[in-house]
């Protein structure tokens, strides 16, 4: 029997405005895991799902290595586990969780207070399903722009002014967990405001590291948050995360989109 685990609509852009082209369905199969494409909307048909494509578990979930942290009651946590809506048949989600896996690593051993405490890996059936981090109450982004304008819109907004002004004081600490990620001879690769949270005291935190490897790393397939790099850089370097800074003192405190260097939206 075939259990719907995940559908997404798909867009197209026609004339400059999007149209439906069909639903991505992620579903399981006598345990297996598999991706398709439904041509409707609504309640989906499982006689009509049609480029049926298996999702194998070397692709997705690496195998517990040695000396691998394991999360204690991983329930508690906050588990982030690979987007198998994004698998495309070649891509391997497996390596992102084993690049993330690499930093926290070494947050765990050696941690700072703008980090995300990360608790280790969820396993099951010898492989990592999940990594497991510390909750936080919402990120920078859900703070400032609940309403997810555009860099643009957001930096013109009179209703944000004040608001976000206030907040360029937690540039200093983002600074500062950013510049410890290097002393490890990391590079975070997408620093934006969905990426930093904020915890109980109000202090910034920065999570996401499936994008973080040592400088010179090809970043290949890596997906990085649009508008908070320059897409002509394809490897891993410093300047990503100084660039990124850049445009998050920017942010909070530019009067015009103009001051921007990796576009307005």
């Amino acid at each position: 029997m075939i259990q719907i685990l995940q559908t997404t609509q798909i867009f197209k852009l026609t004339t400059g405005s999007p149209e439906f082209a069909y639903t991505s369905v992620l579903f399981a199969q006598d345990g297996a895991t598999f991706k398709a494409k439904f041509f409707g909307r609504g309640k989906v048909d499982p006689e009509k799902l049609l480029d049926v494509q298996y999702i194998p578990p070397d692709l997705t979930y690496p195998t517990v290595r040695p000396g691998c942290s394991i999360a204690a009651s991983p329930d508690k946590w906050h588990i982030k586990t690979p987007n198998l809506m994004s698998f495309d048949g070649g891509n391997n989600l497996a390596e992102l969780i084993l690049r993330e896996l690499t930093t926290c690593e070494i947050i765990k051993q050696f941690p700072h207070h703008n980090l995300v405490e990360f608790q280790g890996c969820r396993v099951a059936n010898d492989r990592i399903i999940g990594l497991c981090f510390k909750k936080y109450a919402g990120s920078l982004q859900d703070r400032l722009n609940p309403y997810s304008l555009n860099k643009s819109a957001f930096i013109l907004s009179q209703d944000h002014v004040q608001l976000r002004r206030q907040a360029s004081r937690y540039m200093h600490q983002i600074k500062e967990g950013t510049q410890y990620i290097h002393s490890f001879n990391l590079v975070h690769n997408d620093i934006n405001p969905a990426n930093i949270m904020l915890d109980e005291k109000d202090t910034p935190i920065i999570i996401d590291f499936d994008t973080s490897c040592a400088p010179g790393k090809d970043l290949g397939m890596a997906k990085r948050t649009y508008g908070w790099y320059d897409p002509q850089v394809n490897i891993s370097q410093i300047s990503n995360d100084l660039g990124a800074l850049a445009e998050l003192w920017v942010w909070l405190t530019g009067t015009s989109p103009d001051e921007f260097q990796f576009g307005q939206y």
